[in-house]
């Protein structure tokens, strides 16, 4: 018993230490969600690329990033209420990975909303990225890099998704583990009180044989009392002999 409960408080230990997570996690992810919010509506110019021999060109047109505000600080704020539920919970949970999943999809319908429309992209910005990289034989290259929308969708469809998995699989799981647990406690408490019935039943049948033989010897007492001739002629045919 002392064994098997020792290895569930290991299992639980271990168990413990998966589910938990460090808080520089949700901490950066607030950070970044704040900075980016900040540098999209207020300074969306330093977003900007330097070309051989050309100027400071902004990758994205400013007065329609700034006109796209409603769904960036949506964005800003199902960010910050996944990463403070984050640090709120410090653990993987069922609860968790629901807010998780929740705040990922309507974080990236906002994504998508602001980063959609081409005309996001500055046009000085497009036509500089084809012009270069057909002067360097590249313009398939070109032809990604004049798209930035496009792939910053990309960069956060990949971290929303992957986010979302980890926190759905450890949160999930943790609650079929509690489950686990529930079960091998009752097993350890079924066979704690099979194991207590039968220490029992040996006891009982221990005195029982006790009590049996006293019951003889106090049968034998009473017979050489009230037959004491008989021991006396038993005792002789057993010298005799």
């Amino acid at each position: 018993m002392d064994n098997r409960k020792e290895e569930n408080e290991n299992q639980s230990r271990v168990k413990e230490k998966n589910i938990k997570f460090s808080f520089f996690e949700p901490i950066a992810g607030i950070i970044f969600a704040i900075t980016a919010t900040v540098i999209f509506l207020g300074f969306p110019q330093i977003i900007a690329v330097v070309f051989v021999g050309g100027p400071l060109i902004p990758t994205f047109d400013t007065e329609v990033i700034r006109s796209l505000w409603i769904p960036i600080i949506l964005w800003a704020v199902f960010r910050l209420v996944v990463e403070i539920f984050y640090i709120v919970e410090h653990r993987y949970t069922k609860r968790l990975a629901i807010i998780t999943m929740t705040g990922n999809v309507l974080a990236f319908i906002c994504t998508l909303v602001i980063f959609i429309p081409h005309r996001i992209v500055n046009v000085e910005y497009i036509e500089w990225i084809h012009t270069y990289f057909a002067s360097i034989a590249a313009q398939w290259f070109g032809e990604i890099l004049a798209r930035p929308n496009l792939i910053i969708i990309a960069i956060m469809l990949i971290g929303l998704v992957l986010d979302s998995i980890t926190v759905a699989r450890k949160g999930f799981k943790k609650k079929k583990d509690e489950n686990e647990d529930d079960e091998t406690e009752e097993d350890a408490v079924d066979a704690s009180v099979v194991e207590e019935d039968t220490v029992e039943a040996a006891t009982v049948e221990d005195s029982a044989v006790e009590t049996g033989a006293t019951e003889d010897s106090t049968v034998k007492t009473d017979v050489i009392e009230n037959n004491p001739g008989e021991a006396e002629v038993s005792g002789d045919c057993e010298t005799q002999t």
